[in-house]
């Protein structure tokens, strides 16, 4: 499991779509596809949970450690923990004025 070339291809993609409406003169054809994206997006997010976890619980069946997880994905041994447990991260509660 090591950084390949490409590997960032597809954050890449998706990241350049959302800057092409940026980049959209028509500004009702903009605010329609941006809305289309808008109301894609919680099951889109749903997925991208789904995929993530189904991945950490292959890397965990290869008998990869926690740590090693955590190393490679970039986050700590908890959030593996927690993602393979299907556990979502808690927000944090705005501080009351």
């Amino acid at each position: 499991m090591t950084d390949q070339p490409g590997e960032e291809e597809e954050v890449r993609i998706v990241l350049e779509v959302v800057d092409s409406l940026e980049a959209m003169e028509d500004p009702a054809e903009r605010a329609r596809k941006a809305g289309r994206l808008l109301a894609e997006l919680p099951n889109q997010q749903s997925r991208l949970r789904e995929i993530r976890q189904a991945a950490v619980v292959a890397m965990r069946a290869q008998k990869i450690s926690y740590r090693q997880i955590a190393k490679t994905l970039g986050i700590s041994l908890a959030r593996v923990q927690q993602i393979e447990a299907g556990e979502r991260g808690k927000k944090e509660k705005p501080v009351a004025e």
